[in-house]
């Protein structure tokens, strides 16, 4: 019996000795002309990628200053040379500030930015002044970019400290004759050293030039470029021979920029000689050869291999009962087999692991509303034991009846106890409510707001009554004025929204949004709480009874009050 190691290694000895033998009898000189004209051009493709990536960013950065400096808002203040008081004229810099890190924040390359105003004064984006930024004005970078008097442009690279020391080049560009002053934007120079870095993995040295030839990027040194390449910048790729190698350069547009590439002869030979003569010559035969003398051979390897892709295609897909039909004498066949017990094993450990997890989801949900809070019901009976000595007979036969019904839904966890209807909950809310308007007469009024199509639909238990007992204890305890809390429940496009809102105390956006993303652990409510749930509880149980479908939203600013937005798949029968 013949293994599929022999039979690999035995086509392959065959077809690298019928190869090489082919290669050898060839005569690569007359593709050499051919090929070198090749390599030529996928160098001239890398060179022009980066010229127009290069020249997309240098338009970008124009485009987007040029948008900056039509701003009102740093257009005034460029204007503006004089104020009241420094007061005044510090709060308007706060402005400018949030004005230019907007901008700055929309682009990438951009470290900083700062206003120069026609009196000299700087202003930087990053809201101080400081002498520092005046001496940096003053070196040559800026000073040779101003002397042209020219509307916009590039500097030099050069370091900067805002906080760090970090190398930029700077774009600025003049406001308009009537508001005078220059924005300065800060570009990070690793934005275009990254395009000449991926630039370099194709030539042997890369030069980035500036004005009258200098240096940005680089090793090439000028004196030894052609002269031809140092004249003006054309757009169009030049290319000068050299006994060395091969010389490019590309200028880039709207600016005195170009870039040169150097690839010597050496590698350009190494490169195109070896790799694309010798090996594309050889892949070329060894394909032929194998189409022709080794199809039988590749095939009766490859269908089984192919019947075990397919099925193990179906298997990514969710399929699992798929059977493979082939015959093989070989390691094949232990594959086969080791394949088929390994389905039926997955198969039958997702069934056994998914019905774990619908245990625990449902065990997770009953532990978070299942103890009634022992404070609770010392509060309700102390207020009928003082209603009792007032002879409010009519109050204790309400709180005890709202009691017994808050006390049935507690204890009416099974199957069918996790999900109840709207109409349900709206029942259980009006049950707590009586109660707490004993207790707290006159300090809060409850409005509903219930479309009656949404009556009917399942939700979790105690998922509403917990939001509306936030609203009473945190957001009237410390309120003087009577409070007022609204209960919304609406359907929207096949979903159920549930929304509780009050114009009590509120809490800070942030706190609201670390309770929405689950970043603030729960704490603790009240003594009077009647169930210790909570907002974070509500989420976590959202989460674990719908996933993604489920979420809750909070609105809330100190002062003005909470609203807490529940969105839910509308569900006409309780869910499993």
């Amino acid at each position: 019996m013949r293994k599929i190691k022999n039979k690999i290694l035995g086509s392959v000895i065959l077809i690298v000795t019928l190869s090489v033998t082919a290669i050898s009898a060839l005569a690569y000189e007359q593709f050499s002309s051919i090929l070198e004209t090749q390599a030529l051009r996928e160098d001239t493709i890398h060179l022009e990628q980066t010229t127009n990536q290069m020249n997309h960013m240098i338009d970008d950065v124009q485009k987007y200053a040029a948008n900056m400096v039509n701003d009102e808002l740093l257009q005034r203040f460029a204007a503006r040379l004089n104020y009241p008081s420094t007061y005044d004229e510090l709060s308007a810099y706060r402005d400018v500030v949030v004005q230019l890190t907007k901008f700055n924040v929309l682009r990438d390359y951009l470290e900083s930015s700062a206003i120069i105003r026609s009196d000299g004064k700087i202003f930087w984006s990053s809201l101080y002044i400081d002498p520092y930024f005046e001496r940096l004005l003053q070196e040559d970078w800026y000073q040779d970019a101003m002397k042209n008097n020219t509307k916009s442009g590039f500097t030099a690279p050069h370091m900067i400290q805002d906080p760090e020391n970090k190398k930029i080049v700077s774009f600025f560009i003049r406001f308009a004759p009537e508001y005078g002053g220059v924005l300065l934007l800060n570009i990070d120079y690793a934005a275009f050293e990254s395009l000449f870095q991926y630039l370099g993995q194709s030539f042997d040295q890369v030069a980035w030039l500036g004005p009258e030839h200098s240096l940005l990027y680089g090793q090439v040194d000028a004196a030894e470029l052609p002269a031809r390449m140092l004249t003006a910048g054309s757009p169009d790729i030049q290319v000068v021979k050299h006994d060395k190698g091969y010389y490019l350069a590309s200028a880039f547009e709207k600016t005195d920029w170009s870039v040169v590439t150097f690839t010597s002869n050496e590698r350009f030979y190494e490169w195109v000689g070896y790799i694309v003569r010798y090996w594309a010559i050889f892949l070329a035969l060894c394909l032929v050869l194998c189409f022709l003398l080794f199809l039988p051979i590749i095939s009766s390897i490859i269908r089984p291999i192919l019947q075990m892709t397919k099925a193990m295609k179906q298997v990514s897909m969710g399929n699992y009962n798929v059977q493979l039909s082939f015959r093989s004498n070989d390691e094949l066949s232990v594959l086969k087999n080791g394949f088929e017990t390994m389905l039926g094993d997955i198969e039958r450990q997702m069934s056994e692991r998914a019905e774990q997890e619908r245990w625990k989801r449902k065990m997770t949900a009953e532990l978070l509303f299942a103890q009634i809070n022992p404070h609770f019901i010392y509060n309700t009976l102390n207020t009928v034991v003082y209603l009792a000595r007032k002879q409010n007979y009519t109050a204790i036969e309400d709180m005890v009846e709202s009691f017994i019904g808050i006390l049935h839904d507690a204890v009416n966890i099974g199957d069918a106890g996790l999900y109840i209807t709207v109409e349900q909950e709206m029942s259980i809310i009006n049950h707590f409510v009586t109660i707490q308007q004993y207790r707290y007469a006159g300090r809060f009024e409850v409005v509903w707001s219930v479309a009656e199509e949404a009556k009917d639909d399942y939700i979790p238990k105690s998922l509403i009554q917990p939001l509306v007992e936030n609203a009473i204890f945190h957001g009237f305890s410390e309120k003087e004025s009577a409070g007022r809390i609204e209960i919304i429940m609406r359907k929207r496009s096949g979903r159920l929204l549930l929304s509780v809102r009050d114009d009590g105390c509120g809490m800070s956006r942030e706190k609201a949004q670390a309770i929405t993303n689950g970043t603030l652990p729960p704490a603790r409510l009240p003594s009077g709480a009647m169930k210790q749930i909570g907002l974070w509880n509500i989420r976590e149980r959202i989460e674990y009874l719908y996933g993604q479908e489920g979420r809750m939203v909070i609105r809330s600013s100190e002062g003005r009050g909470t609203k807490v937005s529940v969105l839910l798949p509308s569900r006409q029968q309780p869910s499993e």
